[in-house]
């Protein structure tokens, strides 16, 4: 049988060692939807990231990422199919770097782009994806010199260079102020109007950084999925109380929520 989903876990287990660190985790994410994947630290967020962009499979259950199952298919190849933001892979990047190279090194993935010839097509493509981030006048600057915000415009970008099915961004708002969260969450949202058949995984553990385009929302308790589904459901008080082991108050003002202390 032929796997249409964008990402689909069954029964995913993933076990460190001894210690498991993902227990019969299922979910499936269809082209278009946009999830948001919560929980504390220690969770199993990271886990769950490392299994959805091809670089882990699981001990026991079954992944398939757009069509392919993991551990029967050359992930190496998969990856390249896959969009990546994550700061992980930004301090990666050589230093001397110019911010239209690091776009450039997302169509194949690698961390430099001296080992591919790239067409003009390219090029282009690589200068109206940063126009679209907003983030063209910064081209031709090291990347190392951007601040924070601005280095995570450009990653998203790199991730879309080589036009994947599947973008996953990785704690996208961290290290970011709340003008600079703001801005790019905004800038986020006109990225994915322009690609709306791309389906999106953000992992954070801030309700705050959820972008108002998600449609779905997956909150991870000790390596057990908690809840999962439709995000209004799922973004309530009782499932991030019960997540982060904290009385929690949820509001949701137009698709942007937050959480706050309950107050007795």
């Amino acid at each position: 049988m032929i796997e249409t989903s964008v990402l689909k876990f069954t029964g995913v287990t993933l076990i460190y060692e001894t210690d498991p660190v993902l227990t019969d985790v299922s979910f499936e994410v269809h082209s278009g939807d946009h999830w948001a994947v919560l929980g504390q630290n220690g969770a199993g967020k990271s886990s769950l990231f490392h299994i959805a962009s091809a670089q882990l499979r699981p001990t026991s259950g079954s992944a398939f990422v757009l069509g392919e199952k993991l551990g029967q298919t050359d992930m190496r190849k998969l990856r390249k199919r896959i969009g990546i933001s994550s700061m992980a892979i930004a301090d990666q990047l050589r230093r001397d770097l110019l911010v239209k190279e690091v776009v450039l090194t997302g169509l194949y993935g690698d961390l430099a782009p001296w080992w591919h010839d790239y067409t003009d097509e390219n090029k282009t493509r690589a200068m109206g994806l940063l126009e679209l981030a907003g983030v063209d006048w910064l081209a031709d600057r090291p990347f190392i010199t951007l601040s924070a915000g601005e280095r995570q415009q450009v990653m998203i970008a790199r991730a879309l260079m080589s036009d994947p099915q599947l973008l996953l961004l990785d704690e996208p708002t961290s290290g970011l102020d709340m003008g600079a969260r703001e801005r790019f969450l905004d800038r986020l949202g006109l990225l994915l109007a322009d690609h709306k058949s791309l389906a999106l995984l953000v992992i954070t553990h801030h309700i705050e950084d959820v972008p108002i385009s998600t449609t779905h929302a997956l909150v991870l308790k000790h390596g057990h999925l908690l809840a999962s589904g439709s995000a209004e459901d799922v973004l309530s008080d009782s499932n991030l109380s019960s997540a982060f082991e904290f009385p929690l108050s949820v509001e949701n003002r137009s698709g942007r929520y937050r959480a706050v202390a309950r107050l007795n």
